[in-house]
C-alpha cells in the first residue's frame, strides 16, 4: 500500500479543453482531419520585437535570478501601461510578475483565502477558478447569471443573495471567457457595491482586456473609485494579446501593501518568472501595440465570419461577442447536454468545440467556439457543422 495523496490534489479535475484535445489527437492519429475550435490560443506568431528582445537577452547572458516582484524595468512599463489603459495612477510597487495568469491567480487566492472561506464565482466561469480556490482550502460558490436572447449579463442580485458570513471574495472576468461579454461600467459597479457592502475582495481577471470589438470598451473595476480600487486585485498576462501563451508571463496589480505579500509568496511559489522572458516582455509593452492592434482587427473579422455562420444553422442563437476570441452560441434544449453535443461533433464532424457544461450548469445548452484560428479553418469547420446540424437532432 502506498501513501495517500492529499484530498486537495484529488479534488482537482482535468481540463475539459485538454481532454477534448487528447481525444482529437487520437482521431488524428487514425487519419482524421480535425478542426480545432476548442483551445484558447492565438494562431499568430509572437511579434518580432519581442522575439528579438528574447534573443538579445540570451546573447547578453541575462539568465540570472531577478527580484521575486519582477524585473524593475518591466514593472515600470507595466505600471505605465496599466495607468494609460485604466486612467488611474498605478505604481511599479503595485506590480508582481508571475508565470502566466495562472501564477497571478494562484498568488492572489493564497494571499487572501483561509481554509473554510467561500469565493463567489460568476457562472459561466473559466474552470480553473474553481481549482485554484480549492487548492487554497476555500470553497468556490457558483453564482449562475441569466441570459436574454442568448447573451449572459452580470447581475448583482444573485451575488448578493449568495453572500454568507464565510464569503471572502468575488471573482469576475471581463472580457468574459467563455461568454464573450465585455462588462459595462454599470454591471461592474453593481458587483463592486456587493463587495463594498460585505467587505469582500474583487479578483478581476483582465487577460483579454486588449481584445475588444466594435463599440465595446474595457473597464476595470479598479477604475470605479478609490474605495473599489483598494479591494480590487487584478490578474492578467501577455498570453492572449501578444500571442505569448507558452512564454508564461503574467502579473498581478494590487494595492502596494498587498503586492508586498504577493512578492513574498512568489519567492516560495516560483522564485521568479523566467528572467529571459521578462526582458522580452519589456519589448512587448514598449513596441508591441501595433502588432496587438493588427491581431485584434483580424480577430474582429474572424468573429464576424464565425457568428454569421453559426446563426445560419437552424436552432442556434449566437450573439456577437464583444471581446475575447470566443463565440458562445446557445443550442436548443432538446439537443441535450452540450457535453453530448460536443462529443457528437468531434466524432461525427471532426470539429472540436467546448461544451458549455464545462463552465457551469447555467450554460449546459451553450457551446464555446474559439475563432483564434484562420478564416479558412473557420469556414471549413462551419461547413462541417452545417452538414450534421440540426439534421441529427431533427424530430427530438
Amino acid at each position: 500500500m502506498s501513501p495517500q495523496l492529499s484530498k486537495l490534489a484529488q479534488s482537482i479535475h482535468e481540463s475539459t479543453v485538454v481532454g477534448m484535445r487528447r481525444q482529437a489527437d487520437a482521431l488524428e492519429a487514425g487519419g482524421n482531419t480535425i478542426i480545432d475550435f476548442g483551445i484558447g490560443e492565438p494562431d499568430f506568431d509572437v511579434p518580432e520585437p519581442i522575439k528579438a528582445a528574447a534573443i538579445k537577452a540570451i546573447e547578453d547572458g541575462r539568465s540570472r535570478y531577478v527580484d521575486p516582484r519582477g524585473l524593475a524595468e518591466l514593472r515600470e512599463v507595466i505600471a505605465a501601461f496599466q495607468t494609460h489603459q485604466h486612467g488611474i495612477a498605478v505604481d511599479a510597487d503595485q506590480i508582481v510578475v508571475t508565470p502566466g495568469s495562472y501564477g497571478a491567480l494562484s498568488l492572489l487566492t493564497r494571499a487572501i483565502l483561509e481554509p473554510g472561506d467561500e469565493v463567489l464565482v460568476m457562472e459561466p466561469c473559466w474552470g480553473p477558478y474553481r481549482g485554484l480556490v480549492l487548492l487554497s482550502g476555500a470553497t468556490p460558490v457558483a453564482v449562475p447569471m441569466a441570459t436574454s436572447q442568448g447573451r449572459f449579463a452580470a447581475d448583482p442580485e444573485p451575488l448578493r443573495a449568495a453572500v454568507t458570513p464565510r464569503t471572502r471574495a468575488i471573482i469576475l472576468n471581463s472580457p468574459w471567457n467563455p461568454t464573450g461579454r465585455v462588462l459595462s461600467a454599470a454591471e461592474l459597479a453593481g458587483i463592486a457595491e456587493v463587495a463594498e457592502r460585505h467587505d469582500l475582495w474583487i479578483i478581476a481577471d483582465e487577460v483579454y482586456s486588449q481584445l475588444v470589438f466594435g463599440d465595446a470598451t474595457h473597464v476595470s473595476a479598479a477604475s470605479l473609485g478609490s474605495e473599489v480600487a483598494k479591494r480590487t486585485l487584478i490578474a492578467t498576462s501577455l498570453s492572449k494579446a501578444y500571442a505569448m501563451t507558452g512564454w508564461r508571463l503574467g502579473y498581478c496589480v494590487a494595492p502596494s501593501q498587498v503586492a508586498s505579500v504577493l512578492a513574498r509568496l512568489n519567492q516560495y511559489a516560483t522564485r521568479c518568472a523566467t528572467s529571459l522572458v521578462q526582458y522580452a516582455a519589456v519589448a512587448a509593452f514598449t513596441d508591441g501595440a501595433p502588432y496587438v492592434e493588427t491581431m485584434r482587427q483580424e480577430y474582429s473579422r474572424r468573429r464576424d465570419v464565425m457568428v454569421a455562420g453559426l446563426n445560419q444553422i437552424e436552432g442556434i442563437l449566437c450573439p456577437p461577442p464583444e471581446g475575447t476570441f470566443y463565440a458562445f452560441p446557445q443550442i436548443p434544449e432538446n439537443w441535450g447536454d452540450s457535453r453530448d453535443v460536443a462529443e457528437f461533433l468531434l466524432n461525427q464532424a471532426g470539429v472540436i468545440v467546448t461544451p458549455g457544461s464545462a463552465y457551469g450548469d447555467s450554460s449546459r445548452h451553450h457551446l464555446r467556439l474559439s475563432f483564434a484560428t484562420s478564416t479558412p479553418a473557420i469556414e471549413e469547420g462551419l461547413s462541417r457543422l452545417r452538414e450534421v446540424l440540426p439534421a441529427h437532432y431533427a424530430g427530438l
